[in-house]
């Protein structure tokens, strides 16, 4: 059992680490200091992570495996030093296991081994491929949100259920990342009049974009924020300036303040439980896979979904391309048949 009440954040549980007296010399720590350095900076730009108050048992495996990828693309790496940062994140991974600081599922402890073994082994490892949940696994984990039992004169955790409804199926629809999702304000949504429901964003970057909700997500949003109404006019602030999505533990009181990112992680591990979908690794950031997977397959244009994910390079967008093979397939079959003829068929 993880013991996460007294595990220290992040950048602490790395300090404990680098002073381990198991890491020998002070060359190893050296080095090992500046790699978890960038893997610090690569969980706060790409996983929008806060690393100074995130645990680490909210790593997932997936975080872990696209670091190296990080490295050669975006820090460019050589592959001397890429093999050093491997071995402290591995070593600074079995520290956080052996203190019950980061728990795995067998499943997943043996496809970090795996991913990290034949990462060290390349001689420059592949872009590592992320995992999107399937279209069922989605409904099921909004099936568990929607049939969580709250008791009717629960208004706290009523306002909750709708909340979590409302931002599964927003992310599920908008690639937003979690960072972006818990602070959406009010006036960022629209509803324009052709029927379209969208929000304008600002990125990573100060980059902004538009995103586009459909139905489902609308009409959750709606209900959620019709169900907190009362709250909201109470405050006596601008509507518009409120978050989209709210806290509605005890501690907010009777103040609408924005969710952070640590507690929709929380939300979503509580849900996928409940859906049975513990060892699926579905996660706030798996849903942007999942958004990002179903542009690329309808589109097949790199441009678009880079654009509809808010990317300022290609390159970290192509990996999408390598998830579809629906248009090499269909190349494959209009240049030398259906692989459905006789295989013995005289040449």
């Amino acid at each position: 059992m993880s013991n996460t009440n007294t595990s220290p954040a992040i950048t602490t549980s790395i300090e404990l680490f680098l002073g381990d007296a198991m890491l020998g010399a002070s060359q190893t720590r050296a080095a090992y200091r500046t790699a978890l350095n960038a893997f610090v900076l690569y969980l706060e730009q790409e996983c929008e992570t806060d690393a100074k108050t995130t645990l680490p048992q909210a790593l997932t495996v997936d975080q872990i495996l696209t670091w190296p990828t990080w490295l050669l693309d975006e820090r460019g790496v050589s592959q001397r030093t890429l093999q050093t940062y491997l071995a402290a994140l591995v070593r600074y991974v079995e520290f956080l296991q052996i203190r019950d600081w980061l728990e795995l599922s067998g499943q997943q402890a043996v496809r970090l081994r795996e991913g990290l073994r034949r990462t060290r082994k390349a001689q420059r490892p592949a872009q590592l491929l992320p995992h999107p949940p399937t279209a069922a696994q989605v409904q099921q984990l909004i099936e568990a949100a929607r049939q969580r039992a709250v008791a009717p004169d629960n208004e706290r955790a009523s306002l909750a259920r709708l909340r979590d409804i409302a931002l599964i199926e927003v992310l599920r629809c908008t690639g937003l990342r979690i960072s972006e999702a818990v602070g959406l304000k009010r006036k960022q949504l629209r509803q324009e009049v052709e029927g379209a429901y969208t929000a304008w964003i600002v990125g990573k970057g100060r980059k902004e974009r538009q995103v586009f909700f459909d139905a489902a997500a609308w009409r959750a949003v709606q209900a959620y924020l019709e169900a907190r109404k009362a709250l909201d006019g109470a405050t006596g602030r601008p509507l518009g300036e409120l978050p989209v999505f709210a806290r509605h533990d005890k501690r907010s009181g009777g103040k609408i303040l924005r969710l952070s990112t640590e507690a929709v992680e929380r939300m979503f591990q509580t849900l996928a439980a409940a859906a049975g979908l513990g060892d699926a690794g579905i996660t706030p950031h798996a849903l942007r896979h999942f958004f990002a997977t179903k542009v690329y397959q309808t589109t097949h244009d790199l441009s678009v979904t880079q654009t509809a994910l808010g990317h300022s390079s290609p390159v970290t967008t192509r990996v999408y391309a390598k998830l579809e093979d629906g248009a090499v397939r269909a190349a494959h079959q209009a240049a030398f048949g259906s692989p459905k003829g006789p295989l013995n068929e005289e040449r």
